[in-house]
């Protein structure tokens, strides 16, 4: 049995009859973990690496002992594209939507093809991160600015969770600020030549999306994916399964009598399918091109908002309309005062 060296590097060896004694005496004697008949089986890795030492003035020991010490920037070596396809498909397995799933990949695209695609997670610096959202997209808005350091910290987040990053290099940037702005909303004539554009033109399943979006509280990307079994008349509600709500949470919406007298002119029995077909978008932007309105980004669902404060229902309802997880004051702080009490009235008398 090869027993290692000792004194001048003398090779020390112990002879045994049988295989057996000696397995028995090496177990008993031994103080390291690993087998001296693998460190016989190894001797060449490991003169090998003597050899590569030896010009730096340092042994195995030391250099173990650095390696161990430093072994975190060996976690960052994951491909940051090979992060983001894993990143995106765990969500999607977890429940996430095909809009979430958009919305990020886009994000992380256009991240990706700055920065490179080859590049592994450790190399990418808080300081490249930074140039990235201030200058070389320095024409975003404040709002886009934040939203694009909330994804990237999102994906960040999921590195250190999966033991590819000791920290999140987004987490220390500094957010820009975001000056608040007085959210666009229809006025109620605008709204109703929308609603009557869409129905002179027999744009039924356009016509209901904006009367639950607009009535009803239901965001534009829930209600294009709701089924005509959704909305339930007899009722009188609007069920929001859990599969297609933005938070996961199941809701059922209550109908406003004026919206009831538009989705009664629309009312088919018959159909079980989806309300609105996959090219949702540009059919409601064609609707609002049609009808020649003024609009801005997500009007209609601030309009909801603020001609129910307007119109005097609880915040606690309103929120529960629009499956709100936020916190009540940014509802109360963002949508009071922008429309008139009479103004309030007049949009939930909208009828056909």
């Amino acid at each position: 049995m090869y027993l290692g060296t000792q004194g001048e590097l003398r090779r020390q060896r112990r002879f045994f009859v049988r295989r057996e004694d000696a397995e028995r005496f090496v177990a008993k004697h031994t103080t390291t973990p690993i087998p001296i008949g693998e460190l016989w089986e190894r001797r060449a890795e490991i003169l090998y690496a003597f050899e590569r030492l030896r010009p730096l003035g340092t042994n195995l020991t030391d250099a173990v002992t650095f390696y161990l010490g430093h072994r975190g920037s060996a976690l960052g070596q994951a491909q940051l594209r090979e992060v983001v396809d894993e990143f995106l498909r765990e969500k999607l397995q977890s429940g996430r939507s095909q809009q979430y799933d958009r919305v990020m990949r886009r994000c992380f695209s256009q991240f990706l093809e700055h920065i490179g695609v080859d590049r592994r997670v450790g190399e990418i610096s808080r300081e490249e991160i930074t140039d990235y959202v201030y200058k070389t997209n320095k024409r975003l808005s404040p709002i886009s600015k934040k939203n694009v350091l909330t994804n990237l910290s999102v994906l960040f987040n999921f590195t250190v969770r999966r033991d590819l990053l000791k920290e999140n290099p987004v987490e220390k940037i500094d957010r820009p600020i975001v000056p608040f702005k007085k959210p666009h909303v229809l006025i109620p004539t605008d709204f109703e030549r929308l609603l009557r554009t869409c129905y002179n033109n027999g744009w039924n399943d356009r016509l209901t999306i904006f009367v639950l979006v607009g009535f009803c509280g239901i965001r534009t990307e829930e209600g294009s994916r709701l089924k005509w079994s959704n909305v339930q008349l007899d009722r009188q509600i609007i069920e929001v399964p859990a599969t297609v709500a933005k938070k996961a949470s199941f809701r059922n919406n209550r109908i406003p009598p004026n919206a009831m007298d538009w989705l009664r002119l629309v009312e088919d029995k018959r159909r079980t399918g989806s309300i609105i077909g996959p090219t949702w978008e540009s059919q409601l932007r064609t609707a609002i091109i049609s009808s020649r309105i003024t609009y801005h980004q997500n009007a209609i669902r601030h309009s909801f908002c603020s001609y129910a404060i307007g119109a005097g229902w609880s915040l606690a309802e309103i929120i529960s309309y629009m499956g709100h997880s936020g916190s009540p004051s940014v509802i109360h702080s963002h949508y009071r005062n922008v429309v008139s009490e009479e103004d309030g009235k007049k949009w939930f008398s909208i009828v056909p």
